[in-house]
């Protein structure tokens, strides 16, 4: 038993035992502990809240994976019309044999490209996967379609008439697809009959354009057709455009040269017809009636080719103004 010390107590002028006091270590141990119990809280809130911190930025990223699947999916389908036009228009006008399947199904073969992926979680490494893949495809239909527009520019430069000749413009700056090509029920006759082009609702004397460079080939008039007409010939691309229901016959002759662009008439309500409009036909040379939708493709962007479908697919059913 260690001695016991003792202390003087000047109020009282005695003294006292001293009592005992926690030693220096303990406190230091104390205070260490304590300092221990704080720092793994600090530690187990902060990895808390870095966790939750990963996890909004985890879902953050996976929001935008997503929002980059559905940018990835219209960009394919802007690129699925270019190669449309590419395949069915540029290539039949210009002569030019069709992109091999083989080739134009771009695709990659070997070992697995995206492999680095399958670490990561289950719903991220999917993601990564699904817009990689799609980007890589996009990249080689890009380049694919970039060769195929060179050779078609090379093939256009030694035959610019050809091109200017081929019609590739709307007959009229406004108005509205109200018919198409087709079988359609005429509105007079009460029948359905072959309808050969496109009615264009637009106001009566409303200006009606040539849509290619070419030759007046007749002017005439038909009290049960087409009343007031003009027909077009463009003979170095091989096709003739048909004017019809024009407001009066149109102020030129047969063999005059026009060019695209061009006035050459206004819209009317003349012969069979039950409200102002132009009808507008594209024909071969056999006067074999084509499918005009085809040729305004020409001279739009996608985005302004992809509203005329859906006015088409509005009108498909309704009858003919001719």
């Amino acid at each position: 038993m260690g001695l016991q010390r003792y202390d003087f107590n000047a109020e009282n002028l005695e003294f006292v035992v001293r009592k005992p006091r926690l030693g220096l270590p303990i406190r230091v141990s104390l205070c260490v502990l304590g300092l221990g119990v704080i720092a793994v809280t600090a530690i187990v809130l902060s990895t808390s809240f870095q966790d939750r911190q990963l996890a909004a930025e985890n879902q953050s990223l996976r929001n935008q994976l997503s929002g980059y699947q559905l940018e990835i999916s219209d960009l394919s389908d802007e690129l699925s019309d270019i190669s449309t036009r590419d395949r069915e228009l540029y290539r039949v006008i210009m002569g030019a044999d069709p992109i091999p399947e083989g080739v134009s199904q771009v695709g990659v073969g070997g070992t697995d490209p995206y492999s680095r992926f399958d670490g990561l979680s289950e719903s991220a490494a999917r993601l990564l996967r699904q817009n990689t893949e799609k980007l890589d495809e996009l990249e080689r239909r890009i380049k694919l379609q970039s060769i195929s527009f060179e050779y078609l520019e090379e093939q256009a430069r030694d035959r610019p008439e050809m091109w200017l000749q081929t019609p590739s413009i709307m007959p009229t700056t406004t108005g509205q697809i109200s018919s198409i090509k087709g079988m359609r029920l005429h509105p007079i006759l009460r029948y359905k009959r072959p309808h050969n082009g496109v009615d264009i609702a637009v106001p009566k004397n409303t200006p009606v354009y040539a849509t290619a460079n070419g030759v007046v080939a007749r002017i005439g008039y038909e009290a049960r057709g087409y009343g007031h007409y003009i027909v077009l010939n463009h003979p170095k691309a091989g096709y003739r455009t048909l004017y019809a229901h024009l407001n009066m016959a149109p102020p030129l002759s047969r063999g005059t040269t026009v060019v695209r662009g061009e006035q050459i008439g206004l819209s009317g309500n003349s012969g069979l017809s039950v409200a102002p409009h132009v009808h507008y036909e594209v024909q071969d040379q056999n006067g074999t009636p084509l499918t005009p939708r085809d040729f305004f493709m020409l001279g739009m962007s996608p985005q302004d080719y992809q509203q005329l479908l859906e006015e088409y697919s509005k009108v498909g059913h309704l009858p003919s103004l001719d």
